[in-house]
Order: structure tokens, then sequence, then C-alpha cells
């Protein structure tokens, strides 16, 4: 993460870019209110902007390219300078961002692991037979399959809502959901139970939020207070393993790391899609060295078989 050289004096008033789905503007809202408490002489204001993953609701996120989708329109936003920061969601984050754009700060993470929806209040552990799990994401549905083939997956899209919806419409029988918006958006009582790293280990950046800016930029000084370094350490990792594989969202990969009184402990994972080949992973080290250990932990995976199933996806 790089760090803008700060001037003398702040600008007042910073505009934040988002989506506008409920969850990305409690994200925002969140930002902001975090902003005025650090700097109460700087005003905000929350500036919605449409992306091709919000305007695409049809397709699969995987046909669609994935990776970007939800990010690309508020980067060029960014870029030509009609906001002064991005507000994303982590794991929406392409590993490359464009030229000129940075992390100016990570938050502290919320909410790691994913959380199953059941019908009829139902836990995994408790499903016998082909039950329809709403899912658009190939991690989940790897990991899924690997805990019971007779599961059907179907594709699901809209936000977190929607998705609620289309279940209590009878479309599917359960979710697999990221329980940070979840918890962020008061919806914590859905939650049938929340699935552990070792049944759903979860997508890199999963739970944490990126705050993007231009290099450089006056408002880095602003979110100066706002950035968590374990959080980043951690996330650095997971991204590092995920670019290092080259897999984007065309394969199952997951990842987490933790930070523990310096140390960080990372676990990868990368699957076949129906879930019969697994290759996980762990690797601990210095938080500094996040980067590093990403790497090679996904060296580690590569050499264990993953190659093969990278190559062909």
């Amino acid at each position: 993460m790089r760090r803008g050289i700060a001037p003398a004096r702040v600008p007042g008033h910073v505009r934040l870019g988002t989506r506008g789905s409920p969850l990305a503007l409690w994200q925002a809202r969140w930002v902001a209110d975090a902003i005025r408490v650090h700097h109460p002489d700087i005003s905000t204001e929350i500036v919605v902007i449409r992306t091709t993953g919000d305007t695409n609701r049809r397709d699969p996120l995987a046909q669609l390219g994935g990776k970007g989708l939800f990010v690309q329109e508020i980067e060029e936003a960014l870029l030509c300078q009609d906001i002064d920061l991005a507000v994303h969601s982590m794991k929406d984050m392409p590993t490359t961002l464009p030229a000129g754009l940075h992390l100016g700060a990570v938050p502290c993470r919320g909410e790691v692991r994913d959380a199953f929806v059941g019908r009829e209040g139902r836990r995994l552990a408790e499903i016998d037979g082909p039950w329809r799990i709403g899912t658009g994401s190939r991690r989940r549905q790897a990991q899924l399959l690997a805990i019971h083939p007779a599961f059907e997956m179907r594709d699901i899209r809209g936000n977190v809502e929607t998705r609620l919806r289309k279940m209590r419409q009878g479309e599917v029988d359960g979710l697999v959901l990221a329980a940070a918006g979840l918890i962020r958006l008061g919806l914590q009582h859905e939650m049938t139970e929340l699935l552990p790293p070792e049944v759903m280990l979860p997508a890199p950046g999963q739970g944490a939020l990126a705050l993007e800016t231009l290099a450089g930029h006056w408002v880095d000084a602003v979110l100066a207070p706002l950035h968590d370094p374990p959080t980043a350490s951690a996330v650095a990792a997971e991204r590092a393993f995920l670019a290092h594989l080259g897999g984007g969202c065309m394969a199952p990969i997951a990842a987490l790391g933790q930070c523990q009184a310096g140390v960080l402990h990372l676990r990868g994972l990368v699957s076949t899609l129906d879930g019969r080949c697994q290759w996980r992973r762990e690797i601990r080290g210095a938080a500094p060295d996040a980067v590093q250990l990403g790497q090679r932990l996904a060296e580690q995976c590569r050499a264990s078989g993953a190659r093969a199933i990278l190559a062909a996806l």
C-alpha cells in the first residue's frame, strides 16, 4: 500500500463513490460516519454509480467476467476525479488496480465467514437428498458439493434481500451468503448457521472493505485513522494467493488470513468445480511478509496438483 504526501491543509468535503445496493450504501455510510468521527470539520457526500454487475442481473458472474464487474465504473469516476474516494467490498476487487489508483485504507474487518440460510431452519448437516442451493459463486459451489454431491446448484443473482425473497418464493431450498452482509443489514436473524472455515473457506477479502483513492490524493490523510494494519496484511496475503494462482473468478479459490501478535496464518484452497479434488494448504510467517506468504502458498498448491486444474479452467 502506498501513501500519498499529506498536504498542509485538508479540503473540507469528501465525495464517496459506491454502488446503489442497500449493502453498498450501508458500507459507504459507515465510512462517511467514520470520517466525520475523526474529522468533525469535514463534510461528506455519497455518490451512487451503477456498475456493469448492477446493470446485468441475468447472466452468471463467471460468464460476464466476474472480477471488476462491480468496480470498473466507480474506478473510472475516481480517475476522472468525479469522486474523491471509492468504497468497495474487498472481495469484488481485481487483484491488479488501474494505474494511478491504490488502496488508501483498509478498515478493520467484519465477519469473514459464510452463512447458510436453510428452508425450515435446517442446517447443512441435517439435509439429505437433492436440495437446491442458491449461489453464483464457484468457490461456494465446489465446497458444498464436496460436503454433499447430491446438492443441486442454482445460480442466483441480486442483492441480499432479493436472494432471500427468491428463497421464500420457492426458487431454492437454501442459500449461502457472506455473513458480513447479513449482519451489516441487520438480517443476522435469517442465518441458520455460520459455516466454519474448515467447511467453507471464504473468498479472498471477504468481510473487508477497500477504500480506493488516487495515489497521492489529499484524501489519503483523511483515511489514515480508518486503516487497520492486521486486516490489511491478512487481505494482502489472500489477494497475493489469488493473483499468483491466476484463477480469477473462473476457478474455485478460497483464502483466509488471520493476524495475531505479528504472525500471519494463511489458509488457501483450490478445487475442481465438482468439489471432488481439493488442495488445502496453510502457511505461517511474519505479517509484513504477507504478499510473499500468499505467493508461497499458491506455489505449494500448484506443486501439489492444482496446476492442471487451473490450466483447464
